[in-house]
């Protein structure tokens, strides 16, 4: 620490590092005793955290902070592909709002909450040169889905800001409602989307399709897994003998794990890849990734087919089997572990996680079925 009395001021100033950063600041005081002790406080306070308040640089706007942001995001480790691309649209999501403009220690928990965030409308006949549809200048407000993707873009954001001491904590804010993940495929649903998937139909690609799409409705119902976790599903991952799937990796780091196979998963997979020993379950030629990456056009069609709620979406069939498997298994933590959430750490030590009796609550809702012998005839039929 080092005192000073500049020629021109009758203050004395402190100048000293902390922490690889210089602090050079008046202490409006004209006697040094006293001005050691305004730097004796400061110091103190700076070693207690308040090194973002004192320092002379101030936290950047939103938008400076973001160029460090996409930075991380495009070469960092730590997110897959699916979650990195969810990154770049939600920035793309905040750069429209107010919050672009704010510094990232002035964004306090109301703010976020407040913001009625918009999207551009995309131009499907046109894309840039990364394989993007291009935006236009028109915009319309956003769902719920889309408002809590720019929020949970928002505390990444704020998280790595302070990890990077820009910042000194995040604040908590909540997450808008986005109705449709809450909804279940009751069995009526269930039987009238079977029905309108599996229906004959000439043309030899569009049944394969959706025979495709039903295919992957079952297992996100029998499974509890994420509809970005079953499509890169690789037969190799498949322990036919132990009635369970291997999840190599996905959205949150419970991700990594074992998912329970029903009877009817198992028969339908069985016949779906036939003699195939390794490989996609669900290859596609027409994908960069080689595998299917949707079924949302070919599950809006089925559903409208059979006349269902529209707010039913193919995410709706793992929220029945969180639903189900809780209600008769009534182990918060083996349904939690199975879903790959992150949370319910606490209760870890009290309860066992077991897949059996996971799939046995499956297997008994199933029970009224035919374990996917109708899905083997048609395909069957359609060889």
């Amino acid at each position: 620490m080092s005192l000073f009395r500049p020629k021109d001021s009758c203050y004395w100033w402190y100048s000293f590092y902390f922490d690889g950063e210089r602090y050079r600041k008046s202490t409006k005081k004209t006697k040094k005793t006293a001005a050691g002790v305004v730097e004796a406080s400061l110091l103190a306070r700076l070693q207690q955290g308040d090194a973002i308040e004192l320092g002379r640089k101030k936290p950047p706007v939103l938008r400076d902070f973001a160029v460090r942001f996409l930075e991380w995001v495009e070469n960092t480790q730590q997110l897959t592909p699916n979650g990195k691309k969810y990154y770049r649209y939600g920035w793309r999501l905040l750069r429209l709002s107010r919050l672009a403009g704010m510094r990232v220690d002035h964004i306090s928990q109301d703010v976020p909450e407040s913001i009625v965030f918009v999207r551009p409308l995309l131009n499907r006949k046109k894309k840039d040169r990364e394989g993007r549809y291009e935006e236009t200048k028109e915009t319309v407000t956003c769902t719920g889905h889309y408002t809590n993707q720019a929020l949970r873009t928002l505390k990444r954001m704020q998280n790595k800001a302070v990890e990077w001491k820009l910042l000194r904590e995040v604040p908590k804010f909540r997450l808008s409602k986005a109705p449709g993940r809450d909804r279940m495929i009751d069995e009526r649903a269930e039987d009238e989307l079977e029905q309108a998937y599996l229906d004959p139909v000439k043309h030899r690609r569009i049944r394969r399709l959706r025979q495709q799409a039903w295919l992957v409705v079952v297992i996100l119902q029998d499974s509890g897994m994420r509809p970005d976790e079953v499509f890169p599903m690789r037969i190799e991952n498949m322990y036919w003998d132990q009635n369970r799937i291997w999840v190599p990796e996905g959205k949150t780091d419970n991700a990594t794990r074992f998912v329970p196979m029903s009877d009817r998963m198992k028969t339908m997979l069985r016949a779906w890849c036939g003699s195939r020993k390794e490989g996609w379950v669900f290859p596609s030629s027409r994908s960069k990734s080689g595998h299917l990456t949707t079924i949302a056009k070919g599950f809006q069609a089925a559903r409208g087919r059979a006349g269902l709620d529209k707010k039913l979406v193919p995410y709706s069939a793992r929220h029945t089997y969180g639903t189900y498997t809780m209600e008769k298994s009534g182990n918060a933590f083996a349904v939690s572990k199975s879903m790959g959430h992150a949370d319910l750490k606490s209760m870890e030590p009290y309860q066992h996680q077991e897949l059996e009796p996971l799939r046995v609550a499956i297997n008994q809702r199933n029970r009224r079925k035919k374990f996917g012998q109708v899905f083997g005839q048609v395909l069957e039929n359609a060889s």
